[in-house]
């Protein structure tokens, strides 16, 4: 529905007039791809706006008043980046190309080519979505399981386990997937062995997780891989791993529990180790303490060796899981 609004503006010309626009909730605007010479200003309702992906369609964001939608294809005259959609009936302003172009006109050139420079930098962030946002909803599902553990784990089949159906739901509230978008990041979950599905007897579905620091790690691969890092653990050589693991079975026998670690007496440590070469070992434990794995402190004749014994389950876990973190489910 078109309607004309005067802007009311005292400038001692003619008041300018404006179109508006009214969208009714679950209208598109505009559809991605689709060309565009216009661009909207929101008087009142909200959109969703939505990428369409290889796994469908994706909300990308929701705008409110006074939000701006539409702009880049006025100024680089390229097709829509995303389709427009109200969330509730909404009201836009509509400022056309000529219009545009007009007050675009008065600005100074340098003002103009910047923000066409940021136009042309935000296409080709948009390019890069479908890349991104499979792994953004990975990363989301976790974070929503480890978030909804503490409050409504439960029991089944011997492992901790969550409501499916309630898991649906929650993503669905949270994290703004369609049931068969949360269905398919489950069942890729289930392909990493990181969860397993199981019905009982009255056909409810239950997320079971086998192990809940595998859970963790993952949540933690997700993140790191959004900022293009990896686990500091890969880079252990296996010298350095197999002596920490030493570090472990001797301390069983002759450490002992505090509240910072363990600590062992390096003096034992070392007779333990007697076979495998002094000077081969010594220069291990510096490269455990210099990547902050053990801590070596001095205790009247001799020197203690602190370290944590979740360090080595740690280490090994990742080294164990990690192909499995980056098995391509899709």
């Amino acid at each position: 529905m078109i309607s004309g609004e005067r802007t009311g503006l005292k400038t001692g010309k003619r008041p300018q007039q404006l179109n508006t626009r009214t969208v009714k909730k679950g209208e598109t605007l505009f559809n991605e791809g689709s060309s565009g010479r216009e661009l909207f200003i929101i008087q009142e309702g909200k959109v969703g706006v939505y990428k369409d992906t290889a796994e469908g369609s994706v909300e990308l964001a929701t705008i409110e008043k006074p939000g701006i939608i539409g702009e880049m294809s006025l100024l680089d005259n390229q097709p829509r980046s995303a389709t427009i959609r109200a969330i509730e009936d909404t009201t836009v302003i509509v400022i056309d190309q000529k219009m545009f172009e007009a007050t675009l006109q008065k600005a100074p050139v340098w003002l103009t080519s910047i923000v066409k420079i940021v136009v042309s930098r935000l296409r080709d962030t948009n390019r890069r979505v479908d890349q991104t946002v499979l792994r953004d909803r990975e990363r989301g599902l976790a974070s929503l399981m480890l978030l909804l553990l503490p409050e409504s784990r439960y029991e089944f089949s011997s492992r901790i386990a969550l409501n499916y159906d309630m898991v649906i739901i929650e993503a669905y509230y949270v994290c703004r997937l369609k049931k068969k978008e949360i269905e398919k990041l489950i069942e890729g979950f289930q392909k990493r062995e990181i969860v397993l599905v199981e019905e009982d007897t009255d056909h409810k579905k239950h997320i079971c997780i086998k192990d809940l620091e595998v859970l963790k790690l993952f949540h933690e691969y997700l993140n790191l891989k959004s900022q293009q890092k990896k686990f500091k653990e890969i880079g252990i050589p296996q010298e350095s791993i197999s002596v920490l693991a030493n570090i472990e079975y001797v301390a069983q026998k002759s450490g002992a529990e505090t509240a910072e670690g363990t600590r062992l007496s390096k003096a034992d440590f070392m007779e333990d180790m007697a076979d495998k070469g002094r000077d081969k070992v010594e220069k291990t434990l510096l490269d455990l303490r210099r990547r902050n794995l053990i801590n070596i402190m001095p205790e009247g004749q001799d020197l203690i060796i602190i370290f944590k014994p979740e360090t080595i389950s740690r280490i090994k876990k990742i080294k164990e899981w990690l192909p499995r973190f980056e098995m391509d489910v899709a």
